[in-house]
């Protein structure tokens, strides 16, 4: 019996020194997972839309005072809607704070219509002129490739507000220009292929001139609200400012159609500009 007490007490004083061995046994230094830095967030989206386009420029005529209510003054201003698409790239810098990148084509339309008058010179007797109302009906679009860059910072997780530079690059242009005069009225247009008189005159061309096709850069202020579809994908109506540069040279032109009462007269076009609202409805992609 001592025996056995004898064994059992020195497995029992044995158990405690492996225990306190094994605490203290030096090991190696720990093993970590190494840190991923998490890349930058990219979400990628296409935009389509309407702009209203506003455009004004400023008459300089010589001599002095200008004639009284001629057509080409109703080419002052106009106004007009317009389709735009866009594709974007937006790389999160922060959680609230993005670098936006974009592409697209734009497409500018203004017009105008009207009531001046001119001179009309009777055919039969050159001596008498009178004085007729001609209506004019003109648009003049505008077809740019679109490249830009900007900011994006959420106010919140669904309200989007967006600031940033543009750049327009003129690809064609198009003015088609409507004149009339009353169906009552003997004047009217010559023809010069028939030699007939038509009430109504329509002309359409390309503006070759160095201001109406030079390329513009301008800025975009925009507000845009992400409607979310899934946890990837979002629907965001957008509304944006686009303020353009002026044309930076002045066009030459005339002024006839007073020729017999008031003279003709040289026109410079000065200071033409050219600004958009763009109502845009975008599908964003995070990737």
């Amino acid at each position: 019996m001592r025996s056995r007490s004898t064994v059992l007490g020195l497995l029992l004083l044995t158990l405690p020194a492996i225990a306190q061995e094994d605490i203290l046994r030096p090991r190696g230094a720990p093993a970590f997972a190494p840190v991923r830095e998490r890349p930058l967030p990219i979400m990628l989206g296409i935009e389509g839309g309407v702009n209203w386009n506003t455009a004004s420029q400023s008459l300089q005529y010589q001599p002095t005072p200008a004639p009284t209510n001629t057509p080409p003054q109703l080419f002052k201003s106009g106004n007009g809607l317009s389709p735009a698409v866009r594709i974007l790239a937006d790389i999160g810098l922060t959680p609230n704070l993005g670098l936006r990148l974009h592409v697209g084509y734009d497409v500018k339309t203004v017009g105008h219509s009207g009531t001046a008058e001119a001179d009309c010179q009777n055919l039969y007797d050159p001596t008498i002129i009178t004085t007729v109302p001609v209506s004019v009906d003109w648009t003049f679009t505008t077809n740019y490739l679109t490249a830009g860059a900007g900011i994006r910072y959420n106010v919140s997780a669904q309200l989007w507000l967006t600031a940033g530079i543009v750049a327009h690059f003129h690809r064609s242009n198009r003015q088609k220009t409507k004149y009339s005069v009353p169906e009552t009225s003997n004047c009217g247009f010559l023809n010069p292929e028939d030699n007939r008189l038509y009430r109504q005159l329509e002309v359409e061309l390309e503006i070759n001139s160095p201001p109406m096709k030079s390329s513009r850069i301008g800025a975009e202020l925009g507000a845009g609200y992400a409607i979310p579809l899934n946890p990837k994908l979002w629907l965001v109506p957008r509304l944006q400012l686009q303020l353009l540069s002026s044309f930076r040279e002045d066009m030459e032109s005339s002024d006839g159609w007073k020729w017999f009462s008031e003279g003709l007269y040289n026109v410079r076009l000065r200071n033409a500009s050219q600004h958009s609202i763009q109502l845009l409805l975008g599908l964003w992609f995070d990737l």
